[in-house]
């Protein structure tokens, strides 16, 4: 998925202009593929799709991770 931004306002993020958004799913071994090159993000994100920003010569990830934890308090 690529969507231009032009000062685009995603959720609390202000793009700056001409980045690009892409979507991308992360494999088993954590690896991620932009640009016909792999990058490896993290193994904890496999399977899950995350947000990359182009902006020029950057390749930024971004990744919400929700975590929900329950203890048993003696």
């Amino acid at each position: 998925m690529n969507i231009p931004a032009n000062s685009h306002k995603s959720e609390n993020a202000i793009l700056p202009e001409g980045a690009n958004i892409f979507s991308r799913k992360v494999a088993r071994s954590g690896h991620i593929s932009y640009g016909g090159r792999p990058y490896f993000v993290s193994k904890s994100l496999a399977g899950r799709y995350i947000r990359l920003i182009v902006l020029a010569d950057r390749l930024i990830v971004d990744a919400s991770i929700p975590l929900h934890k329950e203890y048993q308090l003696v």
